[in-house]
């Protein structure tokens, strides 16, 4: 039995192994073809993955990817690549990587890739630093802006200014808009128009996502604004005050009654239905705007005083470096002044090419105006210097040759300041060239003579060289130098240098004025400077708003110290208009949008597929909208009415010029009403007195007739008269030819006006 169950095992065990003998046989018969398959496998994923590293798609499913859209951006924005260029930059980056290029995309979809940048700009705006949900983070904003001018077309610029919660000063481009005029009215409706859309874009892309904003509650916390110290620009901020008062009012009020008010008002339900709906909504539109106004005003004056002030806080400040610009001015009209006062001739005298043959050739009257309009003065020769030495036009003038000349002399090049452009403080620069090189530029002029078959200067090569040897334009010329050397440099410097808010800089100008008074005492001429800058800086007065103001304050309407950042944008404006004549003003603002505000980076992290989807559709709408055409017909209708208003003016100021005065109680009882008023406005042009226009609405004929017999009264007593204003004296210095447009060659002037 033994014997039969050892048998029995080792035959299951044999079977046992003769099966794995089988097994072991198949495997090795299959192992070539199963090897064969793996290295099939093997390369061809190794072959897809190649592939793959050597292709870069720019569009999926023929949209292109956002990769290559934030490329696009970067390229363009950034890195200043023309549109018609980018495709190309693809491709040589693709060749030197080793890739391939799969797709292309068109210029076309280049503009609408920017495009939608932009919009996604407004989006941010609005969401990172505008939004209500926002209003705890940043209570609060100042706006700036300032305008220029490019092929006779109105550009302004706006930027947006506030504390971020590390206590550091950020400002935002908001955009650049094409204006039918520089007014006022015009500039406030800029930013009306700017904040509205940036709102009613935010709102659309976020439906149904975040909360509705409010342009109101956006205009509520703007704390400040700044601008340069012309008075469209006091002016601008009056007006914006009083709609951010306005806004206030609407945002507190209580709505719901203006239903019931505007159909009593039209005398009851079936006389409002009879109605068109165009008067409807006329009515509803007065109504409401009246309703929030009085019941907003109500819960105003119930406000503590704090409050109040809180809610109307709004404060202005000027440009720092207008405030030099300005006070160079008026120093320089001091000056001009001086020679005429003290009866001491004045500098040479430096006639155009038509005004020296007029008084070499003319009749005495041509002879008096030539010399009645021609200029002179440290001002002028530097604005001539600047066309001779370096001409805004590369084309002419000496240019190159002139820093060569300087360069084989000196060992260095040392080129004549940008006067010719009217750089800010280049004429106090120009002065101090001239005072260090001067025997340079004259042997140099003599060279240029030299130079030419006639060996003669043109008439203004004749001026310059007449000019450097001229000491009494030489002692304005020192002049220039001194108070660039003395003021301009060290105050630019203690500006940038300093905090970049500028109502924190009230103790900086109090020592600005203290070392300027200082140096009076060695420097008479100075002295004219400072009435200016004292005008200027009237924003800082110790009794002043900014010397009232809480740190915490200063901190919520924090503004640069200069408006370089507005300036810088027109600058780029004009320079980019030059290079790309034919682009929109929309690509541009793009440009710069996505440059200096990160819009690169809010879109990859701030954006999900519903917004996206959003910057597309509005691209799409907003290039096929034909904005450009219809901001040019806007242009074309704007100068239209800006003609027929101007015309407007000369007529009635025609119309006054031709006024007789009538100074007896007889005529003034025979007159009209219309008369009456022509009358008073005659007599307004000179006396103080004189009630203005608005002051005069409503009343009635008799109280009209005794404000003209008394303004008659004061003329027949010879208390005022057309002579004796303020405006007719300075008419009489302009008179003096030595005084004639002192400061035409120092920049734009900004007006002096009480804010």
């Amino acid at each position: 039995m033994a014997a039969k169950s050892e048998a029995k095992h080792l035959q299951e065990h044999n079977e046992i192994l003769t099966k794995c003998n089988r097994a072991l046989g198949m495997h090795v018969s299959h192992a070539p073809l199963q090897k064969a398959r793996a290295i099939k496998k093997a390369t061809a994923h190794t072959a897809a993955q190649a592939t793959k590293n050597t292709t870069f798609t720019l569009k999926n499913k023929n949209i292109i990817t956002d990769t290559v859209c934030d490329t696009i951006c970067k390229l363009v924005a950034t890195h200043d690549i023309p549109v018609s260029s980018v495709q190309g930059v693809f491709g040589v980056v693709a060749d030197c990587l080793g890739i391939a290029i799969e797709g292309d995309v068109s210029t076309r979809s280049i503009g609408r890739v920017l495009q939608e940048a932009e919009v996604a700009a407004d989006v941010q705006m609005v969401m990172q630093y505008l939004g209500q949900f926002n209003l705890l983070k940043y209570q609060g904003f100042a706006l700036s802006s300032d305008g220029t001018s490019h092929k006779n077309i109105n550009y302004q610029s706006h930027h947006i200014t506030y504390t971020s919660q590390d206590g550091k000063g950020v400002t935002r481009f908001v955009g650049i808009q094409h204006k039918v005029n520089h007014t006022s009215e015009t500039q406030l409706q800029g930013w009306k128009d700017v904040l509205h859309d940036m709102c009613n874009t935010y709102n659309t892309c976020m439906a149904g996502e975040k909360a509705e904003v409010d342009p109101r509650e956006v205009v509520t916390k703007v704390q400040g604004m700044l601008t340069d110290h012309a008075e469209d620009q006091k002016k601008l901020v009056r007006l914006f005050s009083d709609w951010k008062q306005t806004c206030e009012r609407e945002v507190h009020a209580l709505l719901w009654q203006m239903t019931k008010g505007v159909i009593t008002a039209a005398g009851g339900m079936e006389a409002w239905e009879a109605l068109t709906s165009r008067e409807q909504h006329l009515r509803s539109s007065e109504a409401l705007l009246q309703l929030k106004l009085t019941i907003g005003q109500e819960k105003f004056d119930g406000l503590t005083e704090s409050a109040k002030e809180s809610v109307d806080f709004f404060v202005w400040a000027g440009c720092c470096m207008h405030k030099d610009l300005n006070a160079v001015k008026g120093g320089n009209a001091r000056m001009q002044s001086w020679w005429a006062h003290h009866s001491v001739n004045g500098p040479i005298l430096l006639m155009n090419h038509d005004n020296t043959a007029a008084v070499l050739g003319g009749s005495s009257s041509v002879q008096a105006r030539a010399l009645h309009v021609s200029q002179r003065g440290a001002a002028k020769v530097l604005a001539l210097v600047g066309a001779v030495f370096r001409h805004k036009d590369d084309k002419k003038g000496q240019q190159d040759s002139i820093w060569f000349f300087l360069e084989a002399h000196l060992g260095y090049f040392s080129p004549w300041p940008d006067t010719s452009n009217t750089h800010y403080h280049s004429n106090c620069d120009g002065a101090c060239e001239w005072l260090v090189h001067q025997d340079l530029y004259i042997i140099y002029l003599g060279i240029v003579m030299d130079k030419k078959e006639a060996r003669t200067h043109t008439n203004i090569e004749q001026n310059v060289f007449a000019a450097f040897h001229c000491n009494k334009t030489k002692q304005e010329l020192v002049c220039f130098g001194a108070w660039g050397q003395c003021i301009s440099h060290p105050y630019f410097r203690s500006v940038r240098n300093s905090s970049d808010n500028i109502l924190d800089l009230g103790p900086l100008h109090n020592r600005l004025i203290a070392h300027i008074r200082t140096l009076i005492d060695n420097i008479e001429l100075v002295f004219g400077a400072l009435e200016t800058l004292l005008r200027f800086c009237r924003e800082f007065a110790p009794d002043g708003t900014i010397a009232q103001l809480s740190p915490g304050k200063r901190k919520l309407a924090r503004m640069n110290s200069t408006n370089d950042a507005n300036e810088g944008a027109l600058g780029t404006l004009r320079v980019s208009m030059r290079h790309a004549p034919r682009m929109s003003l929309a690509h541009f603002n793009a440009h710069l949008k996505y440059k200096k505000n990160q819009t690169g980076t809010y879109m990859k992290t701030s954006l999900g597929p519903t917004a996206q989807r959003y910057l597309r559709k509005k691209a799409c709408i907003n290039d096929t909208a034909g904005m450009e055409r219809k901001r040019r017909i806007a242009q074309s209708s704007g100068t239209a009415r800006d003609q027929k208003k101007k015309e407007h003016r000369e007529a009635a100021a025609a119309k006054l010029a031709a006024v007789v005065p009538r100074l007896t109680q007889e005529d003034i009882k025979k007159m009209r009403v219309a008369e009456l008023d022509l009358q008073i406005r005659w007599h307004r042009q000179f006396d103080p007195q004189v009630p203005a226009a608005k002051d005069l609405k409503g009343k009635k004929a008799p109280e009209k007739r005794a404000i003209l017999a008394a303004a008659a009264e004061r003329l027949s007593s010879r208390e005022v008269g057309p002579n004796t204003n303020e405006s007719a004296t300075m008419q009489e210095i302009k008179g003096n030819d030595t005084n004639l447009n002192v400061g035409a060659h120092l920049g734009d002037s900004d007006e002096e006006g009480d804010l």
